[in-house]
């Protein structure tokens, strides 16, 4: 029985987990956390639903401190899981929500990227442990995945695939076009390339327009783009998901596909953010030689990958350099400063750590605040 290993059980965890009890890999799954109560608490409502449906799945929690790579690593070489989720991050991106609205949307402004030290913590260790350990596993890493993949991937840490983003609006946009043509779901075709700024764009405070995007339309393999307004049906297509957080059991489904169509090595033609390090999403063929980009004529691979950076800088990045130093936009950095106090245009990867600490504790004496 091959073994899945999943770190960190929040929200996206926990849904991946209820959902895999009630498939049928037949994978043993470990559920690694920092807090091992949480995780087996996790398992057991997992198991417990699946019952229902006559499915029982072998789960078991492990505590994993993402913090020490040394011993991950030891875990890891222990387990020799094929696949590795990473669902841990230092400070989740929705807690901004809990200031006052002005504040929220001040900051807000700033774009998720600004948070990029804690979004990328622990999936560069837990990258760095995987090395380390010396197995050959899939890693699907899904913290802000269009930004720390390409920045991990810079430093020889690549993960193999992301999950979210561009896989939350592709299979939206497939949605929207039945709904407004009234062809079968099997008639339509999406070919998509863009960023995590596309999703956030028509959901979030402060985002702006503009961001550039590769949108092929096609049904009963016909090219029927110009039909359409494709910003309009982008734009449209995102807000089909409700408010909140709601979205993220579609974030654990895509995570659980992607897992599937890899380690079952299914071929599967798909769409995922920083496919082996790349920033933003594409289309991919997912199988057991990992992820492979598949672009339609129209598009070359690095007309793609320039795209999605220029459109990571209405995310909050302006650059990430090739020894994987991230360079903030102004207009964060000035943001960041002025509501936090947190004074950085710059960091190399080897900084992050000690810059999500000082983040989360600058939001913390903000929080003090207002929030009793």
């Amino acid at each position: 029985m091959k073994k899945i290993l999943l770190v960190g059980v929040g929200d996206v965890g926990k849904h991946i987990l209820e959902f895999a009890a009630r498939s049928n890999t037949g994978f043993e799954w470990i559920a690694g956390d920092i807090d091992e109560e949480k995780a087996r608490l996790a398992c057991n409502n997992a198991e417990i639903g699946a019952a229902h449906h006559g499915k029982h799945p072998k789960f078991r929690p492990l505590k994993i401190d993402l913090l020490d790579i040394e011993k991950t690593s030891e875990i890891i070489q222990k387990e020799q899981p094929a696949a590795i989720i990473n669902c841990a991050v230092l400070h989740t991106w929705h807690l901004i929500r809990q200031l006052p609205e002005n504040l929220y949307a001040k900051i807000s402004s700033a774009g998720l990227g600004a948070w990029l030290p804690c979004q990328l913590t622990l999936g560069m260790n837990l990258a760095q442990a995987i090395k380390n350990s010396g197995i050959s596993t899939f890693y699907i890493n899904t913290s802000l995945s269009c930004l720390t993949n390409p920045v991990m991937g810079k430093i020889g840490l690549a993960p193999t695939i992301g999950i979210g983003n561009v896989d939350l609006i592709a299979p939206a946009v497939s949605i929207y076009i039945v709904r407004k043509t009234g062809v079968p779901r099997r008639s339509v075709e999406i070919y998509l390339v863009c960023h995590h700024q596309h999703w956030v764009y028509p959901r979030e405070a402060g985002y702006k327009p503009g961001a550039p995007y590769f949108l092929k339309i096609m049904i009963d393999g016909e090219d029927e783009t110009g039909q359409f307004d494709t910003d309009k049906v982008m734009f449209e297509s995102v807000k089909l998901y409700p408010p909140g957080i709601g979205f993220t059991t579609v974030s654990a489904s895509s995570a659980l596909k992607n897992l599937k169509a890899m380690v079952l090595d299914e071929g599967l033609k798909t769409h995922s953010p920083g496919p082996n390090g790349l920033p933003g999403g594409y289309p991919v063929r997912l199988s057991a030689e990992g992820a492979e980009v598949i672009l339609p004529s129209e598009i070359t691979l690095e007309d793609a990958i320039l795209m999605n950076e220029e459109a990571g800088k209405l995310d909050s990045i302006e650059e990430i350099k090739n020894d994987g130093t991230v360079i903030f936009a102004d207009y964060t950095y000035d943001i960041m400063k002025e509501t936090l106090g947190f004074d950085c245009k710059s960091f190399k990867p080897s900084e992050a750590r000690e810059l999500a600490f000082e983040q989360i504790s600058h939001y913390k004496e903000l929080t003090g605040k207002y929030i009793k």
